[in-house]
């Protein structure tokens, strides 16, 4: 799924939590200080990037369905809060805290924009690309993340988890903010954080190619190992994007020599 020379891209899609927005549990470690319960923040991210492995790998069939049981979704969620605290070695007999952490989430605290995000976004833009979001976050919770990190008019469409189009990695949520954008999937990638989601999502779309921005090198056992032909173009940084895309939209990039 390599990006040809003669590609003509003319639209990125984004993937948001992991990809843009850094996941929620960065701003995790003051609550557990002011809790009672201090743990390192590098701690805290380990186990709730473990524990969020556990997740995906149990939601997948509820990912690919056509009615998926929201309550079973809570109930995965609640476990999560359950294993990291576990993980990090907080007693919680009663599941109290577990509640309180399952709380501060489901308020949708924003964490901070990647440092990258923004720079980036702004080049594309300048250079006139189209651009848009496919998030398996509520509409709601989405909009405002784009309010308070002063997004909201850097895309031209947003399509979110509850729209009623399905959820990646089917290929309706890619085809649904195509379509809204006037774009073909042979003129588009997407870029985001995970192999099983983001990437084969967009290659069951028929996306030109898929991005993974993989800033922590965690993406073995997300979807892929060294063995397989991997149906992504590899990123460190968010600004290695640029680096693959032609200067303009709907022109084909020059080949590295």
């Amino acid at each position: 799924m390599n990006l040809s020379p003669t590609s003509t891209l003319s639209t990125i899609l984004f993937d948001l939590d992991g990809t843009l927005v850094q996941h929620g549990h960065v701003l995790l470690p003051a609550k557990l200080a002011e809790w009672g319960h201090p743990r390192p923040a590098e701690a805290v991210s380990q186990a709730f990037q473990e524990q969020m492995q556990w997740v995906y790998q149990a939601s997948a069939q509820l990912r690919l369905s056509d009615h998926p049981d929201e309550e079973r979704w809570r109930q995965l969620w609640a476990e999560l809060q359950r294993r990291a605290l576990a993980q990090l070695g907080i007693p919680d007999p009663r599941g109290e805290l577990e509640r309180r952490v399952y709380a501060f989430f489901s308020a949708n605290p924003v964490p901070p924009l990647y440092p990258d995000a923004r720079p980036v976004l702004r080049t594309l833009r300048e250079r006139g690309w189209r651009l848009g979001i496919i998030t398996q976050r509520s509409r709601e919770s989405t909009l405002r993340f784009l309010e308070h990190h002063g997004l909201t008019q850097a895309f031209a469409v947003v399509v979110a988890g509850d729209d009623g189009v399905g959820r990646k990695p089917r290929p309706e949520p890619f085809h649904a903010a195509l379509a809204r954008l006037g774009s073909a999937p042979e003129h588009a990638a997407f870029v985001g954080d995970r192999v099983d989601d983001d990437c084969a999502g967009a290659q069951a779309a028929g996306l030109a190619t898929a991005f993974l921005i993989d800033r922590h090198n965690s993406h073995e056992g997300n979807g892929w190992s060294p063995g397989d032909a991997p149906p992504f173009i590899h990123l460190s940084h968010l600004g290695q994007l640029l680096d693959h895309l032609p200067e303009r939209p709907g022109h084909p990039r020059e080949a590295r020599p």
